[in-house]
């Protein structure tokens, strides 16, 4: 009696973030696509903006408007936060996973949220 065994072929599929549990790469993936879908909207509403662009709600109006070069510092900022969490993560070999857990929604609300500023100021001044 001749007994094979059927191997189990791994999926291979595109692989990302390898140093992110499972659990947590489809976050920070998504942190990652809303880092460059805000560059890419300020990139395509650029031309159509104003020369001045208000920026600084909280200060005075007269004091608000900034050229509108200075939109991408949200987008640089974001790219910034993106960057750094993301290194941490992967040197912080350790780390409880509830706390990663934490760090990693965390930086995708901040993604979200720079987004949405951006969004609001484009629909504001076009």
């Amino acid at each position: 009696m001749d007994l094979t065994f059927k191997t189990e072929k791994k999926k291979t599929g595109w692989r990302y973030l390898l140093f992110l549990p499972k659990s947590l790469r489809p976050t920070a993936l998504l942190s990652i696509i809303l880092n460059v879908l805000g560059l890419l909207i300020l990139l395509i509403f650029y031309g159509g903006l104003q020369r001045e662009v208000p920026l600084f709600y909280s200060l005075p109006s007269d004091q608000q408007l900034l050229d509108k070069r200075f939109l991408f510092i949200l987008p640089g900022l974001a790219t910034l936060i993106n960057a750094v969490h993301l290194l941490i993560a992967r040197l912080e070999k350790e780390i409880n996973y509830n706390v990663l857990k934490m760090f990693i929604e965390i930086t995708f609300l901040l993604q979200l949220l720079v987004l949405v500023i951006l969004l609001r100021i484009i629909i504001i001044v076009s």
